[in-house]
């Protein structure tokens, strides 16, 4: 059996396991494995002499033939009840219908089945796996194109809601103390590699290090105002509560008018508070404080 086939015996196993449910690491596991494979694919092949020559040599050696410069074989395509068309691929021979439509059968690599339906000529939306059993359906992930005014402010929102809370609800005391302007500058250029020139430099963060109390320790970070639009910060507050050696994660938000500024708590599952107002500038740091001392109070 080659590895190939080993391949797709598995696959068919967890697309029977998909049937009944499963984990985000069994889904995961199961694309690993079809990414991989190689797939059959009924085509038609027009009536000449590429396929004549094709039949001969199949019918001399008994094995899979190489297809020729000139061959044009066209995959066979399935319909849905929405009228979605769907490139049809396969497992097994075992796999196929038994009312036989097509005079010709390759091998096609997972990669160039997505490719096809991704720039094929008919509508394709996707490739379905053993259409006839597991009907397992894939859609190609489409690729919207973004204006720089929305990467900027998608690059923002990605550090500000999603890294940089991530990083200091899980990374412990020791990271906490590391974050200065250095850090912040580098979540975004890692955003933005050589999809469009950073505008930030490390001077537009400004970082102090607090500590305010024997039981809160603080950062205070202010953030670019450059790209500032809806709903990026202006000032992050980072604590970090020493009684029960928790952090927490505050956050100043410009709101749909510049001069809105929204007050806005975020824990450690990613769920964000709105907490109203946000207070003057002069009062921001004393609420923060009085908020995390008082959330565990009890």
């Amino acid at each position: 059996m080659t590895e190939n086939q080993t391949r797709m015996q598995e696959i068919e196993g967890l697309l029977e396991e998909y049937k009944k449910g499963m984990t985000p690491e069994q889904s995961k596991d199961l694309m690993a494995k079809i990414h991989d494979a190689h797939f059959f694919v009924p085509v038609t092949f027009p009536e000449n002499e590429t396929l004549a020559a094709m039949q001969e040599e199949v019918m001399r050696t008994g094995q899979p033939v190489r297809l020729p410069k000139d061959a044009r074989p066209i995959p066979l395509l399935i319909q849905n009840a929405k009228k979605e068309q769907f490139l049809a691929i396969y497992t097994s021979l075992a796999q196929l219908p038994k009312d036989k439509k097509h005079n010709g059968m390759i091998e096609m690599t997972f990669d160039a089945c997505m490719n096809y339906a991704k720039n094929a000529k008919n509508p394709v939306v996707g490739v379905v796996v053993n259409p006839f059993s597991n009907n397992f359906v894939i859609r190609p992930r489409v690729e919207q194109q973004v204006t720089p005014a929305q990467f900027h402010l998608l690059a923002r929102k990605n550090v500000e809601y999603v890294l940089l809370p991530h990083s200091i609800y899980t990374k412990g005391k020791e990271y906490f103390d590391s974050i200065d302007s250095e850090v912040l500058f580098q979540f975004f250029k890692d955003q933005y590699q050589n999809k469009l020139p950073i505008p930030y430099t490390e001077d537009d963060f400004e970082v102090m290090q607090l500590g305010i109390s024997p039981q809160l320790d603080l950062i205070h970070m202010s953030m670019p105002t450059k790209k500032l639009e809806q709903g990026g910060c202006i000032r992050i507050y980072a604590t970090w509560h020493k009684g029960v050696d928790r952090p927490g994660y505050y956050m100043i938000v410009r709101g749909e008018d510049k001069s809105e500024r929204k007050f806005l708590y975020m824990d450690s599952t990613g769920k964000a508070s709105d907490l109203g107002e946000a207070p003057v500038e002069s009062a921001e740091m004393q609420q923060v404080m009085d908020l995390e001392l008082a959330r565990y109070e009890n």
